[in-house]
């Protein structure tokens, strides 16, 4: 071959795998090939101001990131995954998340064979609340929220406002099981009472007691506040009974 062929042969050549690094090696290229992008929220965004600079609805905003709540708070510093666009890019997203975790997904194994319809419901509330000596109101005051369906969701518990700083009781003796924040509840403390039987108490301005410590009937273990998504002081209780939320009101005195 002659050596100006050979010449401009290599150059060709040269070039085409100066593009090639270009496009699978350039930091930019790769960030931009992504149908997604990584947001680092600010203090005073919300989830709705978000997805308006993105030109994305909320609810892509809150599937991607497996926000339990609609519109839920988001804190400064959090990192939000979001889509260029409203896609469906669920099984990727996830993906992507487990690989930050270190995690493996397993790809669900399908059954062919319907399930047996599930054994009728014990009545186990009530066997169960014959056996719990009497509770105490944890706070004096109306029910202004009850126990029931709220908006499309359960609202698992009764709101009993009060002011600010008012003490809560316990409404039976037993032991604290958490004490902290709970996103979109606030400040909370969580006791149990044994046999499946659980207290919750939440948007507390303080709580008083610390998981692990055993506390007594009509002890004050918390402060009315407006902590986590409230815009008034109350106190939001529950009662759970193996797990699942019961309406407080059936074992509460009138």
């Amino acid at each position: 071959m002659p050596f100006s062929r050979r010449f401009a042969f290599l150059s060709v050549l040269s070039g085409f795998f100066s593009v090639l690094a270009v496009l699978f090696f350039s930091p930019a290229a790769s960030a931009n090939s992504l149908p997604w992008v990584e947001h680092s929220v600010r203090s005073g965004e919300s989830v709705a101001f978000i997805a308006g600079r993105y030109g994305v609805s909320p609810r892509t905003i809150e599937r991607a990131n497996e926000l339990a709540v609609r519109e839920d708070s988001v804190l400064a510093g959090e990192k939000l995954l979001v889509p260029r666009k409203d896609s469906d890019l669920l099984p990727t997203l996830a993906e992507y998340r487990a690989r930050q975790r270190g995690e493996t997904l397993v790809p669900l194994i399908r059954i062919e064979e319907p399930l047996p319809p599930p054994p009728p419901p014990k009545k186990a509330e009530a066997v169960l609340a014959d056996g719990i000596e009497p509770l105490i109101r944890p706070l004096e005051g109306r029910v202004s929220s009850p126990f029931g369906p709220r908006g499309g969701r359960l609202h698992d518990g009764i709101d009993i406002p009060a002011r600010a700083g008012t003490p809560i009781l316990a409404v039976r003796s037993g032991r604290v099981i958490f004490s902290g924040v709970i996103r979109g509840f606030g400040n909370t403390v969580t006791i149990d009472h044994g046999n499946g039987f659980v207290t919750r108490y939440s948007h507390n301005c303080a709580n008083l007691v610390k998981k692990g410590a055993w506390v007594r009937r009509g002890q004050p273990v918390a402060k009315v506040g407006k902590t986590g998504r409230t815009t008034c002081n109350h106190l939001h209780f529950s009662v759970l009974i193996k797990g699942k939320p019961v309406n407080p009101e059936k074992f509460l005195p009138k």
